[in-house]
């Protein structure tokens, strides 16, 4: 229930603390904090950021122009409620007055059990479909028991807004937004290469060799791969091809803005599609299962933006047709997705949704407080990791049963019939382990 309090006075500072269970590399979620940051501050928020300490990289942090860094080196899996009481004190120490979260994990949960202590509203960001298919146990305590504290639930694009049930009394989609005054159209210096943006980790392999493949047929001679990642198995993979463009490796680049504009065109991905196309590239994308969509065009714009620019909702081409797409680009192309891009994805919109924020209010979720008490009474007790524990399951559902919430309570009983609690949902970016030339097979 909305507990009655005021909505946050817009002429105040406000004390904002996010809440991430990793800052050790920088992706497109760390991308889109650098703008949102930059935009709460100009909006009277003064942010703070909570992350674990194993998984927090100094030189990373160095990027962000926020206020404070708060750093805990708690054991998630046997210290919860440790965590939960660490996250307290930082409320009441930093005097916090809203909390964002950014991962559906145990770690998320373990702020926003204490934003309930602490009685401040929660903003909860979805960034990806892996997040929301958790084991059936941690959604149910996750997104359906602590998700009823959400005040505002945004989603980074309209699939997943349309597959996570909130009961937030706020929902928006909030797009990964570019910053156009970083990411420049420049004429010179151009290459004849295209450049691939992706992480090198098993789980790409599938994107950047299909693009491969398809480069090759299309008379594109070479291709610069660009990201963090051991490269010599992805090389095994390329030699085993037989494809005759050249492929070079540059490594991690942090200065991204500066390396698109070199080149004659950009492959790739979520925001890396933005990049591109904020420099007027002709943009490919490619799935990460590895299914080849083609050019981003005026025609095709708004369906990749619903789906975060990964391709999925479109129906996959062959080599033939994005040649045929090559040899049609026209640079008047670029610029009509450019002034569509400045329209409605330039980071000067997030002035509008954090708006937003300064409507969000407390929401009282008495069920969770309650579970939060039994957990701190009987932590001793139970085994690592405590979602494992039977104990644990019991209290979760005397607390359903006593503040009947019968629509988890339901859930509960169709997982235990169905895949069961503790099953993992299937993944399918997995890379299949039944051949061990996938990748050859991928492209018959």
């Amino acid at each position: 229930m909305l507990a009655d309090e005021n909505f946050i006075d817009a002429n105040e500072v406000t004390n904002i603390l996010f809440v991430y269970d990793r800052l050790d590399i920088i992706g497109g979620l760390e991308t889109r904090w650098m703008d949102e940051f930059q935009y709460l501050k100009k909006n009277n928020y003064q942010v703070s950021f909570l992350t674990p300490q194993q998984r927090f990289e100094p030189k990373i942090s160095e990027l962000f122009s926020i206020h404070k860094f708060i750093i805990n080196d708690i054991d998630i899996a046997t210290n919860f409620i440790k965590l939960v009481n660490h996250i307290i004190n930082t409320i009441h120490n930093e005097h916090i007055q809203v909390l964002s979260i950014h991962m559906l994990d145990t770690f998320g949960c373990a702020a926003v059990m204490a934003a309930q202590i602490c009685q401040i509203p929660v903003i909860s960001t979805i960034h990806g479909t892996p997040d929301i298919y958790r084991r059936p146990i941690e959604r149910l305590f996750i997104q359906q028991l602590a998700g009823k504290s959400f005040s505002l639930s945004i989603s980074v694009s309209q699939h997943l807004k349309s597959i996570f049930l909130t009961e937030a009394p706020l929902t928006t989609v909030i797009p990964n937004l570019i910053n156009l005054g970083k990411y420049q159209y420049q004429p010179n210096n151009l290459k004849s290469a295209w450049l691939v943006v992706n992480r090198i980790s098993p789980e790409k392999y599938p994107s950047i060799l299909r693009f491969l493949q398809a480069a090759n047929d299309c008379k594109i001679t070479t291709v610069d791969i660009a990201g963090g990642g051991k490269c010599a198995e992805l090389r095994k993979c390329i030699d085993s091809l037989n494809i005759e463009l050249q492929v070079n490796f540059l490594g991690e680049i942090k200065d991204i803005a500066t390396l698109i504009p070199k080149y004659a065109g950009v492959a790739g991905m979520g925001r890396v599609a933005l990049e591109g196309l904020a420099c007027h590239k002709p943009v490919c994308i490619v799935t990460p299962e590895g299914n080849l969509i083609g050019l981003v065009t005026i025609n095709n714009l708004q369906s990749l933006k619903n789906y975060n620019f990964i391709g999925k909702g479109l129906v996959s081409i062959d080599n033939e047709t994005f040649f045929a797409q090559l040899e049609a680009y026209k640079s008047e192309d670029s610029q009509d997705i450019y002034q569509q891009l400045k329209l409605e994805l330039s980071s000067d919109n997030w002035d509008k949704y954090i708006q937003l924020y300064k409507k969000v209010s407390f929401i009282d979720n008495k069920a969770l407080e309650a579970f939060y008490h039994k957990l701190a009474y009987f932590a001793n007790t139970l085994s690592v990791p405590f979602m494992h524990d039977d104990f644990f399951r019991h209290l979760f559902c005397e607390t359903l049963i006593e503040y009947e919430l019968n629509d988890i309570q339901k859930m509960w009983h169709y997982y235990e019939e169905s895949i069961g609690l503790m099953a993992n949902y299937p993944n399918p970016y997995n890379v299949s382990t039944k051949s061990k030339r996938w990748w050859k097979n991928m492209f018959k």
